[in-house]
């Protein structure tokens, strides 16, 4: 075999394995996600969003939300998030990181809430971090909001889901 066979076949095989690195790493960039809202009177509207990894080997990344997007008002008197994080398989357990303004509630092993009620704002969202046990074969993010826009208008809470079914 001549040497610009050789080379050719050296450049190919070294594309072939940049591709499938960028692929193996490219994997935990994908999410799973879920949103919901609702039109509110005045022309606003409530947002709740929920995305998790979609990909993980000892911890995966979370975030939570709702936000009112609009005008009329521009910030709710007080808007919150409440989030269930959940890890699902055969006695599972999970440990749960969040950001500092939110509460952490274990639930159980496998369950834990996280609540921020934000005054005078536009949002309020949540994040941080969930670490399955051995045992778990998915796990899943439930985002709830509910606001009090004005002393007239509440939003009862709305829920978004993302994980399996």
């Amino acid at each position: 075999m001549n040497k610009g066979i050789r080379m050719r076949l050296m450049s190919g095989a070294a594309a072939a394995f940049a591709a499938g690195a960028l692929v193996l790493t490219a994997s935990p960039a994908h999410a799973t996600s879920s949103s919901t809202s609702v039109g509110i009177p005045g022309g606003n509207k409530i947002s709740v969003n929920a995305w998790h990894c979609g990909f993980y080997v000892t911890a995966c990344d979370w975030k939570a939300s709702t936000k009112m997007s609009g005008t009329n008002p521009r910030k709710a008197k007080w808007i919150q998030n409440r989030a269930e994080l959940r890890a699902h398989g055969v006695s599972v357990s999970i440990t749960i990181s969040k950001n500092p303004e939110a509460t952490l509630t274990m639930k159980s092993r496998s369950m834990g809430e996280v609540r921020w009620k934000n005054t005078n704002a536009n949002i309020s969202d949540t994040h941080g971090q969930m670490r399955p046990g051995g045992a778990t074969t998915y796990v899943s993010t439930k985002s709830c909001g509910s606001a009090k826009v004005t002393n007239s208008i509440n939003i009862s809470e709305k829920c978004a889901y993302a994980g399996a079914a």
